[in-house]
C-alpha cells in the first residue's frame, strides 16, 4: 500500500500501473471536488496492473481526510458519549456509501483502542471511543457494521492497542504493556472485532513485551498471536515511514521486507518514492529464502479473495 494525494491522484499512476495493491490518500480536498475525486480515482483503477484498494482515514474528528466533501463526523470519543451505537452504525453507513461513490473502498479505521481520557499521547483519548473495553468494543463493531452496509472495507487499529502506549511511535520508539496487561482490556474491542468477520487489522509499530524487542510490525510473533485470535483475514501494518521504525534501523522499504516476513500480508509505504526499492526488497527477501514463496502465494490469496477476484 502506497502514499497518494486526494489533489494530486495523477501522481499515483505509475505505482498503480506497476501493479501496487493499494493506495492510502491523504490531503484534505475541499468541497466540491467530489466529481473530480471520483473521475482520477476511476482512471487509477481503469489503468491498475492489479486493481488496488483505495482507501483514507476517516475516523471522524481531526482525522477525517474527506469531511469537506462528504460531511464531517464527530470524534469517535464524542460519538460514544452523544450516540448510540445503532445510531454510529447508521451514521457510519451514510457516510461510507458517499466514500464507495467516489471511489474509495477502505477505510483505515475504526480505532479499536483503549485509553483513558487522559491519554493525549496520538490524541488516542479522541480517537478512541473509550477506556472502557465493552464500550470500545460496542462502538467499534458498530462502526465497522456501518462501513460494511455502506459498501467499505473496515480496518481495525492498531493491533494489539494502543491506548496505553509511551509515546507516539510517529515519532520515535515506543511501548505498550507486556501481553498480562492488555488482555481483558486493550484486546477485548479487537477479539469483539473479529468475531464480527472486520476484513483487515492493522499491525501497530510499538513495541510489545513478549513479543520481541522491536516494534510489532516487524515481530513474527505479534502476528502469530493475532491469528491465534482466530483472526483469518488481510494483515496491514501501519505507516512503515515513522520514527519507531527508523529507531529500530530500519528504511521503510526494509521494514516493509521483514514485515512481510514476520507475517504481514501488506505492508504499507506512505512515501510513493518508496515503492520500487519496497519491491525490489521484496524480491531479494524472495531471492534468498527469507521469505517463502508460499507465505507470499498464502498473503496474495488472502488479499484476492477481499478483492472478489
Amino acid at each position: 500500500m502506497v502514499g497518494g494525494s486526494f489533489t494530486d491522484l495523477a501522481s499515483s499512476s505509475a505505482s498503480v500501473r506497476a501493479g501496487a495493491g493499494g493506495l492510502v490518500l491523504f490531503g484534505q480536498p475541499p468541497a466540491g471536488s467530489g466529481p473530480s475525486i471520483r473521475t482520477g480515482i476511476a482512471q487509477l483503477v481503469a489503468a491498475a496492473r492489479v486493481r488496488p484498494f483505495v482507501s483514507t482515514d476517516e475516523e471522524g474528528g481531526g482525522v477525517a481526510r474527506l469531511s469537506e466533501v462528504i460531511g464531517a463526523l464527530p470524534w469517535p470519543r464524542e460519538m460514544a458519549a452523544t450516540l448510540s451505537p445503532a445510531e454510529v452504525r447508521r451514521l457510519i453507513a451514510t457516510r461510507a456509501s458517499a466514500m464507495r461513490q467516489l471511489g474509495v473502498d477502505m477505510d483505515l479505521a475504526p480505532v479499536l483502542d483503549t485509553a483513558p481520557a487522559t491519554e493525549t499521547v496520538g490524541a488516542e483519548n479522541l480517537r478512541s471511543f473509550s477506556e472502557d473495553p465493552a464500550t470500545a468494543a460496542s462502538y467499534g463493531v458498530a462502526f465497522l457494521e456501518g462501513l460494511r452496509e455502506g459498501g467499505v472495507l473496515a480496518v481495525g487499529k492498531h493491533f494489539p492497542g494502543l491506548g496505553h502506549v509511551s509515546a507516539n511511535t510517529d515519532l520515535g520508539p515506543a511501548s505498550v504493556p507486556p501481553l498480562p496487561e492488555l488482555e481483558g482490556r486493550d484486546l477485548v474491542p479487537f477479539e469483539a472485532a473479529i468475531a464480527s468477520h472486520v476484513p483487515v487489522v492493522m499491525m501497530s509499530n510499538a513495541t510489545v513485551p513478549g513479543f520481541g524487542s522491536g516494534p510489532a510490525t516487524l515481530e513474527a510473533a505479534a502476528y502469530a498471536y493475532l491469528r491465534h485470535l482466530g483472526f483469518t483475514g488481510v494483515i496491514l501494518t501501519d505507516s512503515l515511514d515513522t520514527g519507531s521504525i527508523r529507531a529500530a534501523g530500519y528504511t521503510a522499504p526494509q521494514a516493509a521486507a521483514r514485515a512481510v516476513e514476520a507475517g504481514a500480508d501488506m505492508a504499507m509505504v506512505t512515501s510513493p518514492g518508496d515503492f520500487e526499492p519496497t519491491v525490489a526488497a521484496l524480491e531479494r527477501a524472495v531471492a534468498t529464502g527469507a521469505l517463502p514463496l508460499a507465505q507470499v502465494r498464502a498473503s496474495v490469496r488472502r488479499i484476492l479473495a477481499l478483492k472478489g477476484g
